[in-house]
């Protein structure tokens, strides 16, 4: 005679639905009912049962998994970072895990002390991502929990200390300042927002340089500018650099889309006329340089997500293996209004 789940279920007094979720180990129903449904399937002779049960583990999600994501207070919200956090989510909770947000917030400095909502011990993992000193990245490798990083601090002096996920940077930033060129701006320069302890940052001047050298440019430095927005402000104004426009760029690549946005508002207010007078280029496609008509380069930010978490998945299943450096090469140049061709 063969048995099926409603004779288990009969057997047992319960309902067949119940019987299903225990044997294909789903949620709502208690370990007790579980192990009963199991000793009874057993007994009855249920010639399924053992493929059931594999099929339930391999399907089976983590108990209380969870991996940490340490990223600067008020990041979680922002339009590049929140689709990130998207990606990351989906495929962490495919797999079973919870993702932890544990914020760096500016007053803890060069060291910080862990937020009360992380515990190594309930924790499988790190994700980082945002402004983090090398003190702090460095008391997260001595959690001595796998670790993976979205972009690398750059320094002379330090090499590769955890699996790392990273956009490509230069191409793509070469590919702007080619754009600008066959719109016939001649003096092209560059707006780093000061971030310079990050790769992706130092890796999109690395770009604007092979962009110049490709079209045979040469790089004016008095056509580029670094450091805080404000600083940059307040430089232009106290050299009087906007009374002749002829000895300032007539186009600006940005190190990103936020950089961009604020000398667009900032030329605005000071009666200059973006692209006619000025062209601005960002990066990132974030969903304020389309209400700005901001030309820049997309940026699969989901995609980064996904593959961060898949890189530490894999490195808890292979905690011995070398460091690894991903890289996504998926982006794409949109022109908008913030560069015309000149006339």
């Amino acid at each position: 005679m063969k048995i099926t789940q409603t004779d288990i279920a009969k057997h047992l007094n319960i309902t067949r639905l119940t019987v299903s979720k225990a044997l294909n180990g789903e949620r709502g129903v208690s370990e007790q009912t579980r192990e009963r449904v199991i000793n009874a399937a057993k007994e009855l002779g249920y010639h399924h049962l053992e493929k059931k049960l594999a099929m339930a583990a391999k399907h089976q999600p983590a108990v209380n998994k969870q991996i940490a994501l340490f990223l600067n207070l008020g990041l979680e919200s922002d339009t590049y970072w929140a689709p990130v956090i998207r990606g990351m989510s989906a495929i962490l909770s495919e797999f079973g895990y919870h993702l932890n947000l544990c914020f760096l917030t500016a007053a803890n400095g060069d060291h910080f002390d862990f937020p009360m909502n992380f515990q190594v011990e309930e924790t499988d993992g790190i994700i980082q991502f945002g402004n983090f000193s090398k003190g702090q990245m460095d008391q997260l490798i001595g959690t001595g929990l796998p670790l993976a990083s979205i972009d690398k601090l750059f320094y002379e002096d330090v090499g590769l200390f955890c699996d790392t996920v990273m956009n490509t940077n230069r191409i793509p930033t070469a590919k702007l300042v080619k754009h600008l060129v066959d719109g016939g701006y001649q003096r092209i320069g560059y707006a780093n927002d000061g971030s310079a302890s990050q790769l992706t940052m130092h890796e999109r001047w690395l770009g604007y340089l092979q962009g110049m050298a490709e079209v045979g440019f040469e790089v004016n430095p008095r056509y580029c500018f670094s450091g805080n927005f404000d600083d940059i402000v307040a430089e232009i104004e106290n050299e009087k650099r906007l009374e002749n426009l002829e000895d300032f760029p007539d186009a600006i690549v940005c190190c990103n889309d936020m950089q961009a946005i604020s000398f667009l508002q900032y030329f605005w207010k000071q009666d200059i006329k973006v692209p006619e007078m000025i062209a601005l280029t960002g990066h990132d496609n974030v969903s304020e340089s389309e209400i700005a008509d901001l030309t820049t380069i997309n940026v699969n930010k989901e995609e980064l997500g996904k593959c961060a978490a898949e890189l530490i998945l894999w490195r808890i299943k292979n905690p011995h293996r070398p460091y690894r450096m991903v890289r996504i090469y998926d982006y794409g140049l949109i022109i908008r209004g913030s560069t015309k061709s000149v006339t």
